[in-house]
């Protein structure tokens, strides 16, 4: 077997119009076709590929982490855009350097508790560590 790539991630949701509401608006991708399957549901898209599928059918019971997924990471770019994003829409967030790397994350949630990272490369890392982010996010996350 050969592996080529990541094709999609799956979630469930207790409200659909919220996680799409949310998918769309915070975190930016597009609500897109998805096959007429018989219970509702939404494929959310980057580009032309649906990268993420919220289901309906099997209701978390708690919000936060039930299972061994830890969390989704995305590569973005322009950090002062996510920031008032995020701002916008009172998302609580924590922000770490990763250390020996020019890299940094933002850390999410869900509406239903799923934990989202948001990472950053070159002149928005430079600009987070300039700015005295933590470094480490093993240390003390509480997202």
């Amino acid at each position: 077997m050969k592996i080529s790539g990541l094709d999609h991630y799956n979630i469930a949701t207790a409200d659909l119009e919220k996680a799409r509401k949310f998918y769309t608006e915070v975190v930016g991708f597009r609500d897109g076709e998805r096959p007429p399957f018989g219970k509702p549901g939404a494929w959310m898209y980057l580009g032309d590929h649906a990268l993420l599928h919220i289901g309906t059918v099997r209701v978390p019971k708690t919000k936060g982490k039930s299972d061994s997924y830890d969390h989704v990471a995305f590569r973005v770019s322009d950090i002062d855009e996510v920031r008032a994003r995020l701002k916008q829409y009172n998302i609580y967030n924590e922000e770490f350097a990763v250390p020996a790397r020019n890299m940094h994350q933002i850390f999410f949630r869900d509406p239903d508790g799923n934990e989202i990272e948001l990472l950053f490369f070159g002149k928005d890392a430079e600009k987070a560590r300039v700015e005295g982010v933590r470094v480490d996010s093993t240390i003390g996350r509480t997202v």
